[in-house]
């Protein structure tokens, strides 16, 4: 009996660890294929940079090479995450598919996630909790959603809601910026435009910083000529705003309506324009 039984638990034991090595192998195998595919991706970043240094004029001949280059590192990384999501979407009952999706979240994107998410059998897992946060606020940054309020300081120092400006009769636009942010930089002219165009219409801007210091972020407002209430905490990326509406990467904005429901997210360029113009009228 004693030999049945120890039988029986090597069996077990033997049928565990081959479903493990099943579950875990599949994981490796993507996990093997991305990086190659990123290896290429990087060969492709060397040559396009090698490339653009060769001289100040781009010929057609080097803009038809860059183009062709850009082509395969696009190929590539497109591959890359398809490669990733068909693993998923075949092993979605799979508890080890926990690991692709914290592994690649960002190259998977929200959109995708919070599909996958919805149905998947083991979303509850403990290393997803972080996952879930962000989907939770990605879902209150939808169109359509009220404003999730909190406080900053203004350049005085003193205290002041999102509320305050917020759900007042006036479209605002939420800006998150910081002096240090190149592409910040780049879209403020379009920003002050639709300002100057749009404020006596019923449009305002409520600017939030992820400065690091007091000092940097004074001297972006001056610098940037913005007229606007500016708020912040000078703490960075741990801003409060940065964590309570999930902001990764700047600039990034919020259009609310009159109401302090969100019309739009991440308006920039033309985009800001054309949406006050349907708003408020040209």
């Amino acid at each position: 009996m004693k030999k049945t039984i120890l039988t029986c638990a090597l069996a077990l034991a033997a049928i565990s660890a081959a479903a493990q090595t099943g579950a875990t192998s599949f994981v490796d195998e993507v996990n093997a294929r991305f990086g190659q595919r990123m290896n290429v991706i990087k060969e492709k970043e060397t040559e396009l940079r090698a490339l653009v240094q060769q001289g100040k004029e781009i010929t057609p001949e080097i803009r038809a090479k860059a183009d062709s280059i850009y082509q395969i590192y696009m190929t590539t990384y497109n591959e890359a995450i398809q490669d990733v999501k068909a693993k998923l979407e075949s092993h979605s009952d799979d508890a080890a598919s926990v690991q692709l999706i914290t592994k690649y979240q960002r190259e998977l994107g929200l959109d995708y996630l919070a599909k996958f998410m919805s149905t998947y059998k083991h979303a509850d897992a403990e290393a997803l909790t972080s996952l879930r946060e962000t989907l939770a606020i990605e879902e209150q940054k939808k169109p359509g959603a009220k404003l999730i309020d909190f406080s900053l300081p203004d350049e005085a120092g003193t205290e002041h809601a999102l509320s305050e400006y917020v759900g007042k009769g006036h479209y605002v636009l939420v800006d998150f910026w910081a002096s240090w942010c190149g592409p910040c930089r780049q879209e403020m002219p379009n920003v002050k435009a639709a300002y100057a165009k749009y404020h006596d219409k019923g449009f305002d801007i409520l600017g939030i910083s992820f400065d690091n210091t007091r000092e940097a972020w004074l001297k972006g407002i001056a610098d940037l000529g913005m007229s606007w209430p500016q708020l912040s905490d000078v703490q960075g990326w741990k801003s409060l705003a940065a964590q309570k509406y999930a902001v990764h990467a700047i600039p990034f904005t919020i259009l609310f309506d009159k109401e302090g429901r969100i019309v739009a997210t991440n308006l920039r360029g033309e985009a800001l324009g054309n949406k006050l113009g349907e708003l408020l009228g040209e």
